[in-house]
């Protein structure tokens, strides 16, 4: 609670009161501002003029700046945030080191700025482009009895960044795509994810086109078995061929497929010789997948050279 007397101060002739209180902060300001300070802050740094063939990797965002005078001219200082300007029209590939006192500063009257540092480095790259291959997972589960024939990806994709970072970039993730419940051909807008930091997409989705159909199988007899193996290496197989295969996928995909379409295949090249019961990879054509095979295993024996 206000005690009684303080509150019937304030209420007591309440214009005056206010108007006395603010001519006492006028003096104390107009007092104050005529005195000397010191007073320290973050001055961001603007980079610009940069050739458009060139691209910054990493640049200082900020210098400290220390500003000694008067309170009446340091004060548009705090209340504006200046800011410096950094010409890099005769930037170069690799790293830059800039002398503060080559920047550019705003004009400080009656004020002196002194920086924690002599001078900022700017490390620059050539700017690239390239077109990528952009990725599409795939969440959720088709309605029972339906699969995924095709996802087309209507866009074309560049990547533009500095020449080091992106040389070494394949390919970009899209954002998943849900099918959940899905029995009919859709088409949907992606977002596509950054693979790195300093890197632009020509745009910044994709949109792909899902065909869907009823799923079907077909079953496969006697698929060769395909041995990987250095020149060094004597083998002795038990069987060559792979009896039964059952596939499953969309019926507009599946009923295409030859068996030469299918491979099965056991990798022997890093195995030192011995007996070895090993399973089969099966590589089959997109959204197609296996649901029964037979044999699981494969006796193989490495001779000794």
């Amino acid at each position: 609670m206000i005690p009684k007397k303080i509150l019937e101060f304030i209420i007591s002739d309440p214009i005056r009161k206010i108007f006395a209180i603010l001519f006492s902060f006028a003096i104390w300001f107009f007092v104050a501002i005529d005195n000397n300070y010191q007073y320290t802050q973050n001055m961001k740094i603007v980079y610009s003029g940069l050739p458009e063939s060139l691209i910054i990797i990493d640049s200082v965002p900020f210098t400290v700046a220390t500003f000694s005078g008067r309170g009446r001219s340091i004060f548009p200082i705090w209340t504006t945030s200046p800011k410096i300007h950094c010409d890099l029209h005769d930037a170069t590939i690799g790293e830059n080191t800039i002398l503060i006192e080559n920047l550019t500063l705003p004009s400080f009257n009656d004020v002196t700025v002194n920086f924690n540092a002599k001078s900022i480095s700017v490390l620059i790259d050539q700017k690239a482009k390239k077109e990528i291959k952009v990725l599409v997972p795939i969440k959720g589960e088709l309605k029972s009895g339906y699969s995924i024939s095709s996802i087309e990806n209507f866009d074309r994709i560049n990547i533009i960044g500095p020449k080091r970072i992106i040389r070494s970039i394949t390919e970009a993730m899209a954002e998943s795509l849900d099918v959940g419940n899905r029995s009919s051909s859709f088409e949907q807008k992606l977002v596509i994810k950054k693979p790195a930091p300093m890197v632009q997409f020509s745009k910044d989705f994709v949109m792909v086109k899902v065909g869907i159909d009823t799923t079907g199988q077909r079953l496969f007899t006697n698929v060769p078995l395909r041995i990987i193996h250095s020149a060094n290496q004597s083998i002795i197989l038990s069987k060559s061929l792979l009896d039964t295969l059952i596939i499953e996928g969309p019926k507009n995909r599946i009923t295409t497929i030859k068996k030469g379409d299918i491979e099965i295949k056991v990798r022997l090249t890093n195995l030192i010789p011995g007996e070895y019961n090993l399973p089969a990879e099966i590589i089959l054509p997109e959204y197609i997948k296996p649901v029964y095979s037979n044999p699981k295993r494969f006796k193989i024996r490495i001779l000794q050279d």
